[in-house]
């Protein structure tokens, strides 16, 4: 069976979706990538990779990708970001429309703008083929909380390519619970709930109590992880007893940068965007792991989150939503609303001081939860067996 991801981003990108292409490789079905020419996150073509308007590359275990060109500037003007989402639509149906009678099956990996998969619309109603989505990130909700007004003209429009996009494709499935209840309204099909795993499956040993206590926030610094009201809280406090490290790039990092050297924060350390392979090592430094995202943001669970505790980490979410409850449902760390800068630093406090018995019972629930609902080769097998059942056509 021949399967075609497509994604907007893909390796040398760090995405959960080269795991996917390299196991279903392994597993032995012809996979094929169609994305883009890589510049996530730094807005700019990866070394070694030039921005044409078509070609085909082999980097990641021989499997092929087929890239398109990118639009870059999207970092810093809105108008760039909305001309690549189009230019990406565009070029992907271009190849849809002459290359998709080679596929038996599409995989979409939805992690950006739906309109990334309208693809798949050609590959369902022009070939016949049998398309499945896998939603990282809900439309039209993400729209508006990226600041665009929801006018009754916007919502019409965005409504419709929503119920178009999600109608082409024979399969639905999630990343967060709390997403099926959005989509409904959408679509009458049936909504399955996948979670991204963790390819960062250590635990790490126990790491004795001691102080400073060590939080670490690791991942994309964009607008959306509320870090610059986060670094102002616990920069304020100047409590030798902790220390707040951040290890990621992204938008914001040199904003962050300057609030730091402004303020003279001497507890927090910026270490920028690191390899993938060097979690485990930045995970093993640290006391407690940070998830951190504004209000508007309480549907996502972001996959770090399974990172964390694989990693046998308490978890303090500065979060609302489904990953609040989850951290509180499972007793794997502490939480605090993160509109309200009195319960953050509360919750650093509260962290610092609780007891090693505590920190090793956040511990044994992490790893136990990790094991049970997060399980890489559960998930994977059961993506496979959604899209490969049933007739080719």
């Amino acid at each position: 069976m021949k399967i075609l991801i497509l994604s907007e981003r893909f390796y040398p990108e760090e995405f959960l979706i080269n795991d996917l292409a390299r196991q279903w490789k392994q597993d032995g079905y012809r996979v094929e990538i169609l994305s883009q020419v890589p510049s996530y996150p730094y807005d700019k073509i990866f070394s070694g990779y030039r921005n044409r308007w078509y070609q085909t590359t082999n980097e990641l275990d021989g499997i092929p990708v087929h890239r398109v060109r990118t639009v870059l500037g999207y970092n810093t003007s809105v108008g760039r970001k909305i001309l690549n989402y189009i230019n990406f639509a565009f070029l992907t149906g271009f190849f849809a429309l002459f290359c998709g009678w080679r596929y038996d099956r599409v995989f979409t990996f939805h992690s950006g703008p739906l309109t990334m998969a309208s693809a798949g619309l050609i590959f369902r109603f022009v070939w016949w083929r049998k398309c499945m989505i896998w939603t990282q990130d809900v439309w039209p909700d993400s729209v508006y909380n990226y600041g665009i007004k929801p006018s009754l003209g916007m919502r019409i429009f965005l409504n419709t390519v929503v119920r178009m996009i999600y109608w082409g494709y024979n399969v639905i499935a999630v990343s967060c619970p709390g997403f099926r209840d959005k989509l409904k309204p959408y679509t009458h099909k049936k909504i399955k709930f996948l979670p991204q795993w963790t390819t960062q499956n250590i635990a790490l040993p126990e790491k004795p109590k001691s102080f400073p206590v060590v939080f670490t926030f690791a991942g994309n610094i964009g607008s959306v992880q509320n870090l610059d009201l986060v670094v102002k809280i616990f920069g304020a406090m100047r409590d030798d007893r902790m220390l707040l490290r951040l290890v990621g790039g992204g938008v914001y990092l040199e904003r962050i940068r300057a609030i730091v050297a402004a303020e003279r924060y001497d507890n927090i350390e910026i270490t920028g965007r690191l390899p993938l392979a060097s979690m485990p090592e930045q995970f093993a430094l640290s006391d407690v792991l940070i998830i951190s995202l504004k209000e508007q943001f309480d549907l996502t669970i972001p996959a770090k989150f399974q990172a964390y505790i694989a990693a046998g980490r308490p978890v303090l979410g500065l979060v609302r939503g489904d990953t609040a409850e989850m951290i509180k449902h499972y007793d794997v760390g502490l939480t605090a609303d993160p509109a309200d800068p009195e319960q953050i630093a509360g919750s650093f406090v509260r962290m610092t001081e609780a007891s090693a018995d505590m920190y090793r019972k956040w511990r044994e629930n992490g790893l136990k939860l990790s094991a049970q609902e997060f399980s890489r080769d559960l998930i994977i097998a059961q993506i496979s067996e959604l899209l490969t059942a049933g007739k080719i056509r």
